[in-house]
């Protein structure tokens, strides 16, 4: 066999090489850039991930963030309609209503029941749900089923909207904003 020849250059890069490895500082510096470099690419990859989870829609909605007391304290449309047939359009429908119309509160209970006080004198009975995590749908006694798209929420308010269509056959949307009491 063949003996190699090695210059005195590769002998000294070898020596070199394994000596800067071989050094225990050394060795903790590259432990370090290794660890590093990893973390730098688990980073990255989720960075697709973070990018879908990180933004301003709504996540979907629970149960629980529904439970209790609400009462309505806006109301509007993104269109002017006469909604009191005064002859006047109106965006804001909350400034319409009478003291008597403003004094309301919805209470939802954790068992799906409702009490619902639209107004200062009267009171219903009903239940609640959420569908798809993003609607918050309840119905009255012997009233038609309300079914509200969930906009925004915190702990101490909610929105949700509501597509109509006025008698024009003009296309509204309608917010509600919920506060918690």
């Amino acid at each position: 066999m063949p003996l190699k020849t090695v210059t005195a250059a590769q002998m000294i890069c070898q020596v070199a090489f394994f000596s800067y490895f071989n050094s225990p500082i050394n060795h903790i510096m590259l432990r370090r850039t290794l660890s590093l470099l990893t973390c730098i690419f688990f980073i990255a990859s989720c960075r697709d991930h973070l990018k879908i989870e990180a933004n301003d829609l709504p996540q979907g909605y629970a149960d629980s963030q529904v439970v209790g007391s609400w009462k309505v304290t806006a109301f509007t449309s993104d269109k002017p309609y006469d909604w009191n047939g005064d002859g006047t359009p109106e965006i804001n429908i909350y400034n319409i209503w009478t003291a008597c119309q403003k004094d309301n509160l919805y209470s939802f209970s954790a068992d799906k029941t409702a009490t619902f006080k639209t107004n200062c004198s009267t009171t219903h009975t009903g239940t609640w749900t959420i569908v798809d995590t993003k609607y918050l749908e309840y119905i009255a006694v012997g009233y038609p089923l309300e079914s509200e798209k969930f906009i925004s929420m915190t702990v101490n308010q909610f929105k949700t909207t509501i597509d109509i269509t006025d008698s024009n056959g003009q296309d509204i949307v309608l917010t509600k904003t919920w506060t918690r009491q």
